[in-house]
């Protein structure tokens, strides 16, 4: 029988993939394409995280659910570019994931919901902002895209 060593993908030793070194998360895969600047990025991640937070509110979760949410958005666009993927799409698998992870599971459906209206309720003229999404046609597109973020995060 062997052990898994310190420098293995098993095990709780290998840090490798749970700390990330400051040069990692200076030289992010959104700062690499050339197209966002490392202020321009941050603003993203902070937006995304308070997008995250009214979500999370909105849909009676813990500040703990929360914070891990953020935490997986944070982990998420360590390996992936903000040109490819979303921000309000990633928080929205994120807030679901961690809602599901913190046994304070949500419906997909009301997730998506949630995100539509505080998304369209800041613009009190968009005559989408007080109505639900059609079941079938725009929430089908927008639950598939959201399960193949979730996907990705796996």
């Amino acid at each position: 029988m062997t052990t898994p060593s310190a420098n293995s993908n098993i095990g709780i030793h290998n840090t490798d993939r749970w700390y990330f070194t400051k040069e990692q998360i200076i030289n992010s895969p959104s700062y690499k394409t050339g197209q966002i600047s490392t202020a321009k990025e941050t603003s993203y991640r902070q937006h995304a995280a308070l997008f995250i937070q009214e979500m999370g509110q909105k849909l009676n979760v813990n500040q703990l659910c929360i914070n891990t949410a953020i935490v997986y958005m944070h982990r998420f666009f360590t390996c992936h570019s903000f040109t490819v993927f979303h921000r309000n799409n990633i928080a929205r698998a994120c807030i679901f994931l961690s809602a599901k992870v913190e046994e304070q599971p949500r419906r997909l459906e009301t997730v998506i919901n949630t995100a539509h209206f505080i998304l369209n309720s800041g613009n009190p003229g968009n005559p989408r902002a007080n109505r639900r999404l059609d079941t079938n046609s725009e929430e089908k597109r927008k639950k598939y895209r959201l399960r193949l973020c979730v996907d990705t995060t796996a």
